[in-house]
């Protein structure tokens, strides 16, 4: 499967303010989690991850993701900063948009192949440009849907 086809409008959303990367996760992990309990896993892994290695992709794209769901949902969270921010990017380059993964703790498929299709998507520059001079989530969407 795509990762388009885990994707709902309502998984886009954009000019958030930025204020650190722990708020950052607190806030992702907030949207994206179920109940309270799935919430904590949810941040924690992303903290976990990310004490790893940082996981920008470059070019303006972040990709903080975790394997922590107990469902076999694979989870997106689009998220557009209302300013370029310093994510300690692999390339020195400011981050203004974040793609957020969750992977299940037991997957059929290798969690890594999916980033990977995920991350060369992502990484194309001219999709970056026009996603951050889009105007409404409706408008991302449609890009993602034409680019998959």
């Amino acid at each position: 499967m795509k990762f388009i086809d885990y994707l709902e409008v309502s998984d886009i959303e954009l000019n958030i303010p930025f204020q650190s990367k722990k708020r950052l996760f607190e806030q992702l992990a907030l949207k994206m989690g179920e109940n309270t309990k799935e919430t904590r896993k949810i941040y924690n892994a992303l903290v976990k991850r990310e004490k790893i290695g940082v996981t920008s992709l470059g070019n303006g794209v972040a990709l903080p993701h975790g394997q922590c769901l107990d469902d076999k949902d694979i989870r997106i969270r689009i998220v557009r900063l209302n300013k370029a921010v310093n994510y300690e990017s692999v390339d020195d380059t400011k981050i203004q948009l974040v793609v957020c993964l969750l992977f299940p703790n037991k997957t059929e498929i290798p969690h890594e192949k999916f980033l990977k299709q995920v991350g060369e998507v992502f990484k194309k520059h001219r999709l970056y440009r026009e996603i951050i001079n889009c105007e409404t989530a409706q408008e991302v969407y449609s890009l993602l849907l034409r680019e998959s």
